[in-house]
Parts: structure tokens; C-alpha cells; sequence
């Protein structure tokens, strides 16, 4: 097969993964705003592809979800029609997991038989199943960390550490993607305005994890103002109690987002006569667009909770970090492989 085809295949393949990873990302955030998470008790790799099959296994679904103290302490009115529907969306959530294994690893197969993936390749595309494996097992700790009598949540540096390792996997399967996609150049290119994006880079994936840290934490609900918190822009802080850590886990939120905000203004006028292709000049004005929609949905998000974060809000602003994620990834890419010959 020709080499220019083949790496389109793989390519292609490792784009459609990144899809597939944003979709469980999507199917994450809705799980957790409707406090779903904790709705399956235990894990079953085969048998849990399937839900409850009749009443007496919803049933018995149900009372081992009643034996936890997000049902004593928080759902104890809870009905059987209620429990599956928050049921739905964690075993949901599940399965799109195991979809992505099987979109990972059949195809990997068939191309072995074809003769499409060499060495190289297979060992590219093994990381990534591993890491999807540690994302899971991470995934577990995470759940088990809220399956107890005194909590109704799991612990929030366990989802943090769940919504990064997914970070690091989206990551590494676009600029795999991006490489097969677009092979690499030997233009000239500027490094220093290359470094940019890896420093916005890593400002989102830090972001990332603060979001995740105050999502765990309801740090969202101490102050739903805006432009100020509760009148102030830095919260009055007397003591350390839980909720002043909710709001300084909210300032820190606040402040890196406007941080990324400036940052990607002045990317974007600084890289606008970079000698670079087309794909370089689309990912400056997408990052744009996407960082100005982000900052109106973290706003909108808060001004719009009252007592919960609004589920379409919630989700879409937590989609928009990823999509930051992704076009700083691509900048920095196409920035050095895709320059202009000169």
C-alpha cells in the first residue's frame, strides 16, 4: 500500500478516536452534573456491558445503591423510576468506555492483517490502549472513593486525577492523529513563537484540573457573581474552613481562565504573519473563537446555577476547555511541520 494512503488510514482512525474520547468527555460531564456516578456500586467488565434486564434485578441494583450515603444522606426519597434514570447515564458512560476499547483494538488487528500498521505503529497505538486502561482503573478509584456511608461525592482529587489522565489521552491521540495526517516538514520555522502554544498548553491542562478539582468540590455554589465574588474580587478569606477553600479554589478557577483569555489574544495578533500553511492560520482563529465562547459559558454558567449547575452549561463549558486543549495542540503542530517553504 502506498505510504502517503496507509498514514491516512491510521490517521483518520486516531481522528475518529479523538472524537470518540471528546463523547466520553461529553457523556462524563453529564454523569457527574446529574450526580449519576455512584448509581453502579461495582464493577463488571463483561457482564456490565448489559443494564438491569427486569424488575428484580433494578431492584436489586437499587438496594445496593441504598446501602451508600449518597442515597442515606442526599436521595433518601428517592423513587426506583428515579434511580434509572441517574443508572442510565453511568452504565452509558461505561459503555462508550468499552466502545473505544473495541474501536481500539479490532481495527488494530484487521490493519496487523493488512499489513497496514508496522512496528512503530503498533507500539503508537498500544500506548494509547494502555492508557485508555489506566484511565479506567483511575476511573474506579474515583467511584469507589464516594461509595461510603459519610459522602454523597467522590473524593475531587480523584476526579481530577480521572479528567487529566483522560487529558493526557486525548493529547497523545490527536498529535499521533496529526502526524499521520500531516507528515512531518523540514521548513523553516520560528521556535520561540512555537513555545507559545506549549506554555498555553500547559496553562489549559492545569485549568483543566482546577475545573475538575472545583466541579468535585461544588466550589461553583460559594459565589454565582460576576464579574465579583459576593461583591469582591478577592473572597474575604478570615479563616480556613471548607468553604473558604471552595472560594479560593473558585479565584484560582477565575484567574487562570482570564490568564488563558489575554494569553490567546496575544497569540493570536503576535503569530499573524508566521509563515505557515493554511491549517496553522485556521487553528489561531479557532483557538479565538473558542477561548471567547469558553469565558461567556464559565460566566453564563455561574450566573444561570441556582443551588446546581445547569447540566447543557455545565457540559458544554467543560467540552470547551478540551476544545482549547485540542487547537493549542494543533498551533503548536502545524506552527513547525506545516511552514511555509520559503
Amino acid at each position: 500500500m502506498e505510504e502517503t494512503k496507509r498514514k491516512k488510514i491510521l490517521g483518520i482512525w486516531f481522528i475518529i478516536g479523538v472524537g470518540m474520547l471528546l463523547g466520553q468527555i461529553l457523556l462524563g460531564g453529564i454523569t457527574r452534573l446529574t450526580g449519576s456516578g455512584l448509581s453502579i456500586t461495582e464493577w463488571k467488565a463483561i457482564l456490565g456491558v448489559l443494564p438491569p434486564m427486569n424488575e428484580q434485578d433494578w431492584n436489586l441494583a437499587f438496594i445496593k445503591y441504598q446501602q451508600f450515603g449518597q442515597f442515606k444522606l442526599q436521595n433518601t426519597a428517592m423513587t426506583l423510576s428515579q434511580f434509572k434514570g441517574i443508572y442510565f447515564w453511568e452504565w452509558f458512560h461505561r459503555l462508550w468506555a468499552r466502545i473505544i476499547a473495541v474501536a481500539a483494538i479490532i481495527p488494530l488487528f484487521y490493519f496487523m492483517y493488512k499489513k497496514i500498521v508496522f512496528k512503530e505503529d503498533i507500539i503508537k497505538i498500544l500506548i494509547a490502549i494502555v492508557l485508555g486502561g489506566v484511565a479506567g482503573v483511575v476511573g474506579w478509584i474515583m467511584v469507589q472513593s464516594g461509595l461510603n456511608q459519610n459522602s454523597v461525592l467522590v473524593n475531587p482529587l480523584n476526579l481530577m486525577s480521572h479528567i487529566l489522565v483522560a487529558t493526557i489521552i486525548v493529547a497523545y491521540v490527536l498529535r499521533v492523529g496529526l502526524e499521520y495526517l500531516y507528515p512531518k516538514q523540514t521548513a523553516p520555522f520560528d521556535a520561540k513563537k512555537r513555545g507559545l502554544f506549549l506554555v498555553l498548553f500547559i496553562l489549559v491542562f492545569i485549568q483543566i484540573g482546577f475545573g475538575a478539582l472545583v466541579a468535585g468540590s461544588k466550589a461553583a455554589l460559594v459565589s454565582t457573581t460576576w464579574p465579583l465574588m459576593n461583591g469582591n474580587y478577592f473572597p474575604e478569606l478570615f479563616d480556613i474552613k471548607e468553604t473558604d477553600t471552595k472560594l479560593i479554589l473558585q479565584f484560582i478557577h477565575r484567574n487562570i481562565a482570564y490568564a488563558i483569555f489575554f494569553y490567546v489574544l496575544f497569540i493570536f495578533f503576535y503569530t499573524k504573519n508566521v509563515a505557515a500553511q493554511f491549517p496553522f492560520h485556521r487553528t489561531r482563529w479557532l483557538l479565538l473563537l473558542a477561548v471567547c465562547v469558553q469565558v461567556l459559558l464559565g460566566i453564563f454558567t455561574l450566573l444561570y446555577t441556582t443551588g446546581e449547575i445547569p447540566i447543557t452549561l455545565g457540559v458544554l463549558h467543560q467540552l470547551g476547555a478540551f476544545l482549547l486543549l485540542i487547537f493549542s495542540i494543533e498551533g503548536h503542530y502545524f506552527i513547525k511541520y506545516r511552514s511555509a517553504k520559503k
